[in-house]
């Protein structure tokens, strides 16, 4: 083949120009394949590094978190100590100086019953037949705050505004369901949070410190 190769083509046999252009071809279809398994390997070597830094970095806040909490419970009990008074037991409290301040809050956890699911087609009804042919958009705004969400569940807290907006507009029989709907919830547990301030030295305001990703 590389006597061929070096052959100027119009000095070539069919046979020969045949081959060259079977090799040809083959050479080409060896480069992309080589680059498709690059592409491959970078990409799977990327996904994994990201996903291992993102576990490195869960570890890390979760140690934050438990630490933080901690210590601030510690400063909290101790300032009651001191002052000579029995701790406070509250949902939440904070911590601050000049220029920083804690809150910690713990709140319950809550699930639904499964007799929830009766009061929510019961109250989607009420909705479709009273609000669907009136106002589109609100019908469609009511009936997506009943929708389970991506871990097929209900949101007490959207639940509970929409409980105290329907008492606003004065209607019984959504009043009735969705009582009986937050006589659904039960609460399955607790869990503590803490949020950090720092003071705006030019607002005087203070400033949430937020480790979601989507703000960052």
């Amino acid at each position: 083949m590389e006597a061929v190769l070096n052959k100027p083509a119009c000095e070539m046999s069919v046979e020969e120009l045949l081959a060259l252009a079977n090799q040809k071809q083959a050479d080409e279809l060896k480069k992309a394949q080589q680059r498709k398994d690059a592409y491959f390997t970078d990409k799977n070597n990327f996904l994994n590094e990201v996903v291992e830094k993102y576990k490195d970095v869960q570890i890390i806040l979760k140690d934050l978190k438990k630490e933080a909490i901690t210590h601030a419970e510690n400063f909290n009990r101790l300032m009651y100590e001191i002052e000579g008074k029995a701790v406070k037991q509250a949902k939440s409290f904070k911590l601050e100086n000049e220029n920083v301040r804690l809150i910690i809050e713990e709140r319950e956890l809550f699930t639904f019953t499964d007799e929830a699911i009766v009061h929510i087609n019961s109250i989607r009804d009420i909705f479709r037949k009273k609000f669907e042919g009136r106002n589109k958009g609100f019908y469609n705004l009511l009936d997506g705050i009943l929708m389970r969400n991506s871990k097929g569940e209900y949101d007490p807290k959207l639940l509970a505004k929409a409980k105290k907006q329907v008492r606003e507009l004065g209607d019984e029989e959504l009043s009735s369901e969705f009582n009986k709907l937050y006589d659904c919830q039960t609460v399955v547990g607790s869990a503590k949070y803490i949020r950090v301030y720092t003071k705006n030295p030019d607002t005087k305001k203070w400033d949430d410190i937020s480790l979601n990703f989507s703000s960052l």
